[in-house]
């Protein structure tokens, strides 16, 4: 960003707290997959307090924004990377994915677990071309992260790349070690180049999780690999299953993600010359294994005038205004030596052989960077008993939806006639704006019953088209928690906007996210003597929307989308209750809700003009990053921060390699 802040466009609108409101970014299906983007105006929430136990949040109406010191996104360069991996170097030993072969044992006797990573970068080919990945040990993904609860974990990474990276472990409370969230500029600075970090914390959680980059679109050039923590009395282990099984699903980029995110924020464009309109993924990808052919970002010479506002949702919404048409800036010409090409590689079915006549506990994780993605297998139901760690009822199904970043565990019984059956990962494409050549909608891989030959191929059949089990599903946790009353509840919107300086972001209220200069990172802005200072920590924390809860309390957070698009919602040290999910607004009072054992989850779908309310217990320090999952929107800035205990994170003692690191990055300016 330039040293023009992020200061939205003036349009007032009814807002909490003294606001002027913002505008929001739309889209309108014009048929097909390609839409055009409407921007519309919402009226933001009356902030509703329903006790003192918590404090307002700070950062709501201060338009407050850091001016951006960090380098200015390049298009992307590989030139660098020299290492080839092969497709089976990259996707490694394949027992890594079944329970049994790992022969790990589940115990209550905690443990301590050491893992020596290298982060690299090389040339790989999961798919039809041969493209820049990101690997850990060689890997892509990345190795089984596997303990107890209880247990101690020690992650050494040593970064071999020539950019910094942080970790982030999903979903996990780290309750005691807000530092080790790997959360980039938030609570850690970057592992610089030749650096290295160590995580060390303590197992807090049990399910099916994952690890992925928090810094850029990493990840999204392969730096994610599979979590799962154990305990003996699991509920959901509590079914009878023989054995288990991990997919990773992901929606895959050809291009280097440096090369996409460069061209999406590019001034007065997008990447398909609409602003806004998000990277398409070229395919899909289970374990790793992709049969996507291309590479692509579409050429854009065009100069698009700013869409009008949809004036008939202002009406509904008693407002009526005019935008006034800019120009957009012109990419003509800009290609990239890695994209807008296909490869003629053969392309792999990812294979699995199993049992016949067996139970297995397949557990789902959604690692992409901007879809859905509809898992299933054909001929076999799928009874689902976990989601984002949750045991819950179980509920049977041909099919399970997962949002970008949500996890679900599905008993799968092999009880059909022995053979060959599909695994389908089927991307949710309701959301691109356009679609490449040889776009791979459906990623495949092949079920073999156990002595079936290894060449056999499953019969060419349609999907499944019976019960789904989606992402507003209502789901019924099997361990019975009821939701306490809140003390405090909070309203905010989010959107989409174009900017003073004719760029295009996302807002929660009117705070957009980004990054701290380098060497820098919100958590160091709280200790010994800023803790009792709310408006020190506002004004240091970042420029991001951010609430201070200074006292153990109850904190519902109701966040109203008005945008067009379903964006799916991570919030980083908590696991909370879902009060209400649906289309529409929620502007009444959160206390009104039903408590009696309601969903918990880490990651939540919030859909097109929908909302979500979310109950939260503040009795976990430190800062903690509520965004999301979208890639390309959290990079534009689609990024609050719950502050809890400031009093109790002064008294963190910050790890000293994390201060190394931090001064390394002010000294070169990454």
């Amino acid at each position: 960003m330039s040293d023009t802040t992020r200061q939205e466009e003036k349009v007032a609108l009814a807002s909490p707290a003294g606001q002027s409101g913002s505008g929001a970014k739309g889209k309108s299906s014009t048929g097909g997959k390609n839409r055009t983007r409407n921007l519309i105006a919402g009226a933001l929430a009356v902030v509703v307090v329903l006790g003192v136990a918590l404090g307002v949040g700070l950062g709501v109406g201060l338009k407050k924004h850091h001016h951006d010191s960090t380098p200015a996104l390049a298009p992307g360069n590989t030139s660098d990377i020299t290492a080839v991996v092969s497709r089976a170097a990259l996707l490694g030993d394949l027992d890594r994915w079944q329970g049994s072969k790992r022969n790990f044992s589940i115990s209550s006797t905690p443990t301590t677990r050491t893992f020596n990573w290298t982060i690299d970068q090389a040339l790989s080919s999961p798919g039809a071309l041969t493209k820049p990945v990101i690997t850990i040990n060689g890997l892509s993904p990345g190795p089984v992260l596997e303990a107890n609860l209880g247990d101690r974990v020690i992650v050494h990474v040593y970064n071999n790349m020539t950019n910094e990276t942080a970790i982030h472990w999903h979903a996990l409370k780290q309750n005691g070690t807000n530092y080790y969230d790997g959360t980039y500029s938030i609570t850690q600075c970057g592992v610089p180049p030749k650096g290295s970090f160590t995580y060390n914390f303590t197992v807090q959680d049990v399910g099916t999780t994952w690890y992925h980059a928090h810094k850029a679109a990493q990840y999204t050039d392969g730096l994610f690999g599979p979590i799962i923590f154990h305990a003996p009395n699991e509920t959901a282990a509590q079914h009878k299953y023989d054995d288990e099984y991990t997919f990773i699903l992901n929606d895959q980029y050809n291009t280097v993600s440096t090369a996409l995110e460069w061209r999406f924020t590019a001034t007065g464009t997008g990447i398909d010359g609409q602003p806004g309109d998000e990277p398409s993924p070229d395919g899909g990808m289970i374990n790793g294994v992709s049969q996507s052919r291309c590479a692509y970002i579409p050429a854009s010479d065009l100069v698009i005038a700013e869409r009008r506002r949809g004036l008939g949702l202002q009406r509904d919404l008693g407002m009526q205004r005019k935008v006034s048409q800019r120009k957009r800036s012109d990419t003509t010409g800009t290609l990239y030596p890695e994209t807008n090409h296909c490869g003629d590689l053969t392309t792999d079915y990812y294979n699995v052989t199993l049992e016949a006549n067996s139970t297995y506990r397949i557990r789902l994780i959604n690692a992409g960077t901007f879809t859905t993605t509809v898992f299933s297998i054909d001929g076999h139901n799928l009874t689902v008993v976990e989601a984002d760690g949750v045991s819950i009822e179980p509920f049977v199904a041909q099919s399970v939806e997962l949002a970008v970043a949500q996890r679900y565990s599905v008993l799968v019984t092999l009880d059909q006639k022995p053979g060959a059956y599909w695994i389908r990962n089927v991307l949710g494409t309701d959301q691109l704006r356009y679609t490449g050549p040889q776009f791979n909608e459906t990623t495949l891989g092949v079920l073999r019953y156990a002595g079936v030959d290894t060449a056999t191929l499953p019969a060419d059949t349609p999907a499944p088209d019976g019960v789904q089990f989606g992402t507003m599903t209502p789901f019924v946790p099997a361990d019975k928690v009821d939701a306490p009353q809140p003390t405090v509840q909070q309203n905010v919107a989010f959107n989409m906007q174009y900017t003073a300086d004719n760029k295009h972001y996302m807002f929660f209220n009117q705070t957009s996210w980004t990054p701290l200069p380098p060497g820098q990172m919100a958590l160091s802005a709280i200790n010994a003597s800023t803790a009792a200072n709310a408006t020190y920590i506002a004004a240091n924390i970042g420029d991001q929307l951010n609430y201070i809860n200074p006292s153990y309390g109850v904190f519902d957070l109701v966040v109203n989308s008005q945008d067009d698009g379903s964006h799916p919602f991570h919030m980083h040290g908590h696991t909370f209750f879902v009060m209400s999910q649906g289309t529409g607004h929620f502007y009444g009072d959160s206390s009104s809700f039903n408590t009696t054992n309601p969903m918990r989850r880490d990651t939540i779908f919030i859909p097109s003009y929908g909302h979500v309310v979310l109950r939260m217990i503040m009795d976990n320090p430190g800062i903690w990053a509520f965004h999301c999952h979208i890639t390309w929107h959290m990079e534009i800035g689609l990024l609050l921060t719950l502050t809890n205990l400031p009093s109790e994170i002064a008294k963190f003692t910050l790890p000293d390699d994390l201060l190394a690191n931090c001064k390394v990055n002010a000294q070169n300016g990454w």
